[in-house]
């Protein structure tokens, strides 16, 4: 198993330690390598707050997180970044791209940390500008291309460490219709080419309905439903 959330709970709490809010009860999920998960709920259901822990960008109250059968409990915070950084895509509503960098920059980002040769990692850049059709714009910045063409390239850029695991929250919430089903389209198509696990948080149907299984997080748990 790529991914076991077993038994998870996350509170919110005030600064004296007092619960405000409860947003994950004993969630559990099980992700195989290869294997596309959306998540659906409403806003404020606890989506984004399951992410950040799959993630390591935060840490459950009680219960465990295991990734390839290891628990990440067991890692202290350099080990966590170094894994982070090496097995875990993200994709976020909005690219977060550098404004002052090339395309071609910001997609090396995440691979300034890693111990890889510059060669490999510039190969791996190319091919993943070249399949997504965003190569011959690679020089340009942020602020000259359009909303589609920057959300791709947080796509590349979430995947040129080559990851085990995607996690993308609302990736194409901030898009239009069109830009939105190009946007799965791609994310489906270098999913199943590499093999990657991916947990997709999201409102549109449409686009749950394109993973292999679909969860509904409700009062803290989630349920699954079927897909078709």
């Amino acid at each position: 198993m790529l991914l076991e959330v077993k038994d998870i709970s996350k509170s919110y709490k005030s600064r004296y330690g007092k619960t405000l809010r409860e947003v994950l009860n004993g969630t559990s999920l099980s992700l195989r390598r290869g294997e596309k998960i959306a998540i659906a709920g409403p806003s404020g259901s606890g989506k984004t707050t399951l992410l950040n822990l799959a993630g390591t960008l935060d840490f459950p109250d009680k219960g465990e997180i295991f990734f390839n059968e290891k628990p990440l409990s067991a890692m202290d915070t350099a080990d966590l970044a170094s894994f982070r950084n090496r097995e875990i895509g993200f994709v976020f509503q909005f690219h977060h791209l550098l404004p002052q960098l090339t395309l071609w920059e910001n997609v090396l980002i995440p691979a300034l940390p890693v111990n890889s040769g510059r060669k490999e990692i510039y190969n791996r850049a190319e091919e993943l500008l070249r399949e997504t059709g965003l190569w011959d714009i690679r020089h340009q910045k942020p602020g000259e291309l359009s909303g589609g063409e920057c959300q791709r390239t947080a796509v590349v850029r979430a995947l040129v460490n080559s990851p085990s695991l995607l996690l993308a929250d609302e990736p194409t919430g901030s898009l239009d219709s069109e830009n939105a089903d190009l946007l799965t389209k791609m994310l489906i198509r270098l999913g199943e080419k590499e093999s990657l696990g991916m947990i997709v948080v999201t409102h549109s149907l449409e686009i749950a309905l394109r993973m292999d299984r679909i969860y509904n997080l409700k009062d803290g748990r989630l349920e699954e439903r079927q897909s078709q």
